[in-house]
């Protein structure tokens, strides 16, 4: 009686959480190829896969009686620390892919006056976008807006779970793993990988990121 009491009483189960990939084809710049394109859609689809299934785990020890976790049950500190990995590595490629659309919005020069107005001028903001692309190891460059402050920054995150700035929003993601440039560019080729991705980023999607974060 007790036993069906208690199941009574219980909250139901919450539903399981997934995370679907984004049917995203960005468009060839530079020495890129379709066969890198894919590879590189495909370590994104892999992010997607893995954050379901660390999520899949927490949900799993969540449901665990006191006297059922053990030592050979991953503790929620391994499993925060691996979703922080997996899911950013979700929303960075896909800011990162979202920038090679084929063109999906119209530029309000939202982007360039920011750039003006933090950096001096767009050909500055690009200039500290190369000076970083230049930092050894692998990372991705980011511009980051301070949307309390109206503030950009440009940052270098090494790992996904790694000095992603706490409330800030990204604008701009440069890719620079060796998987988004080696098959094209070789192991010497990142700078002109960089410049090449500077010089095709569609502006109009900076453009809306801002104007998103600043409605």
């Amino acid at each position: 009686m007790a036993t069906n009491r208690q199941a009574a009483e219980s909250p139901p189960a919450p539903p399981l959480r997934k995370y679907v990939s984004k049917p995203l084809e960005p468009s060839l710049f530079g020495k890129l190829s379709d066969g890198s394109v894919q590879a590189h859609l495909d370590l994104y689809r892999g992010y997607v896969a893995q954050t379901n299934a660390v999520m899949d785990s927490i949900t799993q020890r969540e449901r665990l009686e006191p006297g059922q976790v053990n030592a050979l049950t991953a503790s929620p500190g391994s499993l925060a620390k691996r979703l922080a990995f997996e899911l950013n590595g979700i929303v960075l490629h896909e800011v990162f892919f979202e920038q090679y659309l084929p063109a999906t919005h119209e530029g309000s020069g939202a982007f360039e006056r920011a750039a003006c107005h933090n950096f001096g001028s767009l050909d500055k903001w690009k200039s500290g976008v190369r000076a970083l692309s230049k930092t050894r190891g692998p990372g991705w460059v980011v511009t980051v807006l301070d949307e309390q402050r109206d503030y950009l920054h440009n940052a270098w995150i090494a790992l996904h779970e790694l000095y992603v700035p706490a409330g800030h929003r990204i604008v701009f993601a440069l890719d620079l793993w060796e998987h988004a440039y080696l098959t094209d560019y070789g192991t010497k080729g990142r700078d002109d990988f960089s410049e090449a991705a500077l010089q095709a980023v569609s502006m109009g999607c900076l453009d809306a990121r801002i104007d998103r974060a600043m409605r």
